[in-house]
């Protein structure tokens, strides 16, 4: 039987190894003992679920027959298509897919919030607040997901009217993808009250005096910072100038036998749950056709979608591939959609709800 070793166990990684389970041998290396659904953070952090509902064991979440490693890879070998873990052995396979995520920058002392540990300090934050001035943005380069920081800021303009809360968006102007997106979110900003700084990148936080300058020398007063960093490979060797590590766009593909799925790579789509998830499907079908020779292989053609709270009865829905993209709302349906996928979520880690998810976006898209 062909092996297959896959670094990291987060979305990617464990719908790749379960679709798999019983067709090769796998094994899985994952140090962290519970994974965690990072589009749920922004109902953790506003108070609205606890982490037993974003949370659940990595055992639980992957089939049996998958041997989990719970370890920190500390080397990757792409040319023997092999890791060597924390533990001092080496993990070796006829494939090699890394999906070790995407670490957020300490940048400032900002660490972005996408992790349950960062997540518990704005949590208390958000629900504890000092004051009313909220100011809540990203930083230059790939952040984790666009849409977050609007979403939170949606988030917390309804739990709190008579907050100050602004936001600040690094770009002038965004990239011709996320025009639609941008136009849909200021367009909600502006209903609510939300001050929004486009074109505004920080160069100075002072956390004592709590105020952030831009570049050009803009000041923001704060009672609370909340600001999404960008994320780079922990492999930098591996990288390009993205600080991601370079596949071939439609195959996932870094080099023969070897893939690199979801946050890692440097495929030009937000790094979303749903790209990661498409991302993988293409790469299990991939190997599989390697191996057993009866189907084609596939491409990925880019797809990502998220779906965004925007009020309490209402959601948007953002999608888009390398070509195009669309964002509509907001409706009660898209926020009923964000709500349920929170439970769905790990159904879908086994392909479960592909049922759906398939004709969802291939609705969306030809709409």
């Amino acid at each position: 039987m062909k092996r297959l070793v896959v670094v990291g166990g987060g979305n990617a990684g464990t719908l790749i190894a379960n679709l798999l389970a019983g067709k090769l041998e796998i094994t899985v290396i994952e140090p962290n003992e519970y994974h965690t659904y990072q589009p749920g953070l922004v109902d953790y952090i506003t108070g609205e679920v606890d982490e037993t509902k974003i949370q659940m064991p990595t055992r639980l979440l992957l089939k049996p027959s998958v041997k989990w490693v719970r370890a920190k890879a500390t080397k990757i070998i792409p040319e023997d298509r092999a890791v060597v873990a924390e533990d001092g052995k080496t993990y070796e396979g006829d494939y090699l897919v890394i999906a070790i995520g995407g670490q957020n920058k300490d940048i400032y002392n900002l660490k972005g919030y996408h992790g349950i540990d960062d997540s518990k300090i704005i949590r208390n934050e958000v629900l504890n607040p000092r004051g009313k001035n909220f100011v809540i943005g990203s930083l230059p380069g790939i952040i984790k997901c666009p849409a977050a920081p609007w979403e939170l800021s949606f988030l917390i303009k309804r739990k709190y009217p008579d907050a100050n809360v602004s936001v600040i968006v690094p770009a002038k102007q965004p990239p011709p993808l996320q025009v639609s997106m941008s136009n849909m979110f200021n367009k909600k900003a502006n209903e609510l009250g939300i001050k929004v700084y486009k074109g505004f990148v920080i160069e100075e936080v002072n956390h004592n005096e709590r105020y952030v300058v831009s570049t050009e020398g803009d000041k923001i007063n704060f009672d609370h910072l909340i600001i999404d960093t960008p994320i780079s490979t922990n492999f930098p060797e591996f990288a390009d100038k993205s600080g991601l590590i370079p596949v071939d766009k439609s195959t996932l593909v870094y080099r023969d036998g070897v893939f690199v799925v979801g946050d890692a790579n440097n495929t030009p789509t937000p790094k979303t749950g749903a790209a990661a998830h498409f991302q993988a499907e293409v790469v299990v079908n991939n190997i599989l056709a390697e191996i057993e020779g009866n189907r084609s292989k596939e491409s990925y053609d880019g797809t990502a979608m998220c779906a965004v709270y925007s009020g309490p009865n209402e959601g948007m829905l953002v999608w888009l591939n390398y070509e195009k993209s669309k964002a509509l709302g907001p409706t009660s349906i898209y926020r009923y959609m964000k709500k349920a996928f929170t439970s769905l979520y790990w159904a879908s880690l086994s392909g479960g709800v592909d049922f759906v998810l398939k004709p969802l976006v291939e609705s969306v898209r030809k709409n």
